[in-house]
């Protein structure tokens, strides 16, 4: 990701934003900047706050790869809210928003692996995992689908003067569960934050958005923390929050019991 000056025909400069898809990416480059400038260009259409699609170079004839010119938003990621309640209150109402929207998109495809679950050797209670892998044995349950985000965390959306003012990297925007958004962000949540505060998210979006989330997708996005959340999250927070990876084996742990414990 590049922030770029662009000079148009009367010298004026725009800040924009411009994603390569470079080594390991680079043979799924053509398609991902086409599917993301796809859902951009639908988002225009909408009152979510996306980037506009400037350019695209799908094929790299201009970039050497795969490029997506993007408008720039400004704004910055908010790790450390003065109020939280109002922080997961305007988290989970643009999520609502986003889950209303219709938007022709890709089916959404699983990211986890089942057939690699393995009880960590870190865990006290490895029952727990147990529970876990047997509910996700089964097929996922038909729930009613909608357009997701696919990667709706805290690391894609940006505030200003404690306003939530957009949305960001929507390469996997798919049409699935809404249980796959809102069990992604309980983790992320129960990784940086608490439990509790996962907890508070989930209730708050059933009860802004009517839809009761189907424990199936809650636990199978929790799992996705296996086989293990390195210190790329330290890289992405930067300076802004320093994370407690000491507790983050419980934190996550504590939801995936209060997950297994819904109907």
């Amino acid at each position: 990701m590049h922030c770029v000056s662009v000079v148009d025909t009367q010298g004026h400069h725009h800040r924009c934003v411009l994603r390569r898809w470079v080594d390991d990416h680079g043979d799924d480059g053509p398609e991902l900047i086409r599917r993301e400038a796809r859902i951009l260009e639908s988002l225009e259409r909408t009152d979510i706050p996306a980037p506009r699609v400037l350019a695209t170079d799908a094929d790299g004839d201009e970039c050497g790869v795969p490029a997506l010119l993007m408008s720039y938003l400004d704004g910055h990621v908010e790790l450390t809210p003065g109020d939280t309640d109002d922080w997961v209150g305007q988290i989970t109402s643009m999520l609502v928003r986003i889950h209303q929207t219709e938007i022709e998109a890709p089916a959404a495809e699983p990211w986890l692996n089942r057939d690699r679950l393995v009880v960590p050797e870190w865990s006290k209670r490895p029952d727990l995992w147990r529970a876990a892998f047997a509910v996700v044995s089964s097929s996922p349950p038909s729930s009613p689908r909608c357009f997701i985000h696919h990667d709706y965390q805290q690391f894609n959306l940006l505030w200003r003067r404690g306003q939530l003012t957009s949305v960001v990297d929507w390469v996997w925007g798919s049409v699935g569960s809404p249980g796959i958004d809102v069990g992604h962000l309980r983790l992320n949540i129960s990784v940086l934050y608490s439990s509790e505060l996962a907890e508070r998210f989930l209730d708050l979006y059933e009860s802004m958005s009517g839809t009761v989330i189907d424990r199936w997708w809650d636990v199978a996005e929790l799992l996705v923390y296996l086989p293990g959340w390195g210190g790329f999250l330290q890289q992405q927070a930067g300076r802004r929050l320093r994370v407690d990876f000491e507790g983050m084996h419980d934190r996550v742990e504590a939801t995936l019991l209060s997950a297994l414990g819904r109907d």
